[in-house]
Formats: structure tokens, C-alpha cells, sequence
């Protein structure tokens, strides 16, 4: 096998274990806003029970309060799980940027990392994650958090926006809970729904997690290129028929460490970068 094919062959499964990794943390997401749902229909269902909708507009108006105030304390949970998962997510998705590329230069047979046990990769990976900067990675964090707060905020307006015109026009709860809609698991289901409030929320919440993931990933195999002494990468576009016109531009092209373009260059960018020369590392430290 040439150096070229192990460097392809290193890199891909990089890429699969980034993609399966941002898979996962895309499920927590979209399993909590399930949860919400379920809350929601929930609260319909108890509406129904109540036979509000059927009296007069004085006692729908006068019942609405009270239903607006059970949303809020669901989209307030909502954001919670949403800012854990966020936060563990995140400082996985830098780490893991940072292994990955520890595995890649010992599969492409670069001195040193050839010769890691599994123990001593994580190790290294440790002492990398030691010198990085808690505020930038706080910034990474707390700039996501902020995304996915603005999501939950309006998931709840739109929810209590919807359940307010049904019960002033009288609308049926079956009516009511199409409109808010739900999460949707099946692409093709996904793609054929209309504009729902929970479909526009589930949308935005899996493009933030997949992009700000992206994010961790590629500033944590930065960091650990910059640590252990690369001086050039090399940009890798996924070269799939999703691929940006920007992307196809820069694949395959050689930059310095510090002259690269941020990742992700857009929102949902799957680009990545990898590194064929990097300093050898002595006792365990880079160097």
C-alpha cells in the first residue's frame, strides 16, 4: 500500500468515527425534543379531557394562562437537557478531533505514534486537552447554548401560539396538534411534512448540533496538530454530490497551520483537514 492510499484509508475512518459521533449526539438532541412532544400532546390530550374547547370563548380565554404556563415549564425543561447534552457533546466532539488525528499519524506509520497502545493514545490525548484554553472552549460551548436556547424559546411561542388561535376559533385538539406537529425519525416523512412548529425547531436543532459539533472536532485536531508541530494541512472535502461549490474549491489544497480556514466553513460543512508530517513526540509529551 502506497502513502498515499494508508493517508486515504486513515482519514476515512476518521471521518466515519466523527460522523458516527455527531449521529449520536444528534439522537440525544431529537430524543429530548421527543420528550417535549410528548409533554405537549400530553397537554392536549388534557385539554380535550377538560372540554375546554367546547365552551364558551370567555372560559377558553380565561383556561389559556394557565395551558401557556405548562408550556413554558416544558420548553424550560426542554432547554436544560438540551444545554447538558450541549456541553458534554461539545467538549467530546473537541476531544475526539484530538484522538482521531493521534490514530491517523499511527495508521499512516509516522514514528512514535505506530508504536501507542491503545492506554498511551488516550494518554497523550490527555495531555493535549491539559493545555487547552477553558475559555475558548467555554466560548465554543456557550455559543451553542445560545443557538439552541433561541430554538427552545421559539418552539415555545409557536406552541403556545398555535394551541391560542385553536382554542379562540374552536379548532379541534386533532387539529391543533398537526399544526404544532411532532419529531419526525423517517427522512422521507421529514421531507414530504409541511411547516410545523416542532419540524422547524427539530430542523434548526440538528443543523446547530452537527455544525457546532464540526466545530469542536476540527479546533480540537487543530490544537493537537499545533501542539505536536505540523506546519501544513491539507483540506478535505467530502467530494459527495452534497458538496458546496466553496468546499470543491479548497479539497485537496495545502495550507499552513495557521493560515487555515475555520471549520466548518458553513453550517452542516462536513469538511475536515489532516496532517502527513507532524514532529515526533518524546516520553509521552509533545513536543
Amino acid at each position: 500500500m502506497t502513502q498515499v492510499e494508508r493517508i486515504a484509508e486513515a482519514v476515512s475512518r476518521s471521518l466515519a468515527v466523527r460522523e458516527a459521533y455527531t449521529d449520536l449526539q444528534v439522537q440525544k438532541m431529537l430524543k429530548a425534543l421527543q420528550s417535549a412532544d410528548t409533554q405537549i400532546k400530553a397537554e392536549l390530550i388534557r385539554i380535550k379531557e377538560k372540554s375546554i374547547i367546547s365552551k364558551g370563548l370567555e372560559v377558553r380565554w380565561s383556561q389559556l394562562g394557565g395551558i401557556q404556563k405548562e408550556i413554558d415549564n416544558i420548553t424550560r425543561d426542554l432547554k436544560k437537557e438540551l444545554s447538558l447534552i450541549s456541553h458534554s457533546g461539545m467538549q467530546g466532539g473537541f476531544q475526539q478531533g484530538m484522538q482521531t488525528s493521534i490514530h491517523e499519524l499511527g495508521d499512516i506509520g509516522l514514528p512514535f505514534y505506530t508504536d501507542l497502545s491503545p492506554g498511551e493514545q488516550a494518554k497523550l490525548a490527555e495531555q493535549v486537552m491539559s493545555l487547552v484554553d477553558r475559555h475558548a472552549l467555554g466560548f465554543l460551548v456557550n455559543y451553542e447554548l445560545q443557538l439552541l436556547g433561541n430554538v427552545t424559546r421559539e418552539l415555545g411561542e409557536g406552541i403556545k401560539q398555535q394551541i391560542a388561535i385553536g382554542l379562540i376559533q374552536g379548532e379541534s385538539i386533532a387539529k391543533i396538534s398537526e399544526k404544532i406537529g411532532g419529531i419526525i425519525t423517517n427522512a422521507e416523512d421529514f421531507r414530504m411534512a409541511g411547516k410545523t412548529v416542532f419540524k422547524t425547531a427539530q430542523n434548526r436543532v440538528e443543523t446547530i448540533t452537527r455544525t457546532e459539533i464540526l466545530r469542536a472536532y476540527g479546533q480540537g485536531r487543530h490544537k493537537f496538530y499545533e501542539t505536536v508541530g505540523a506546519q501544513t494541512v491539507t483540506w478535505l472535502a467530502v467530494g459527495d454530490k452534497r458538496m458546496c461549490p466553496e468546499c470543491w474549491e479548497l479539497d485537496g489544497r495545502d495550507f499552513p497551520l495557521d493560515k487555515v480556514p475555520k471549520i466548518p466553513l458553513h453550517p452542516s460543512c462536513r469538511c475536515s483537514t489532516y496532517a502527513a508530517r507532524a514532529r515526533v513526540c518524546r516520553a509521552g509529551k509533545p513536543i
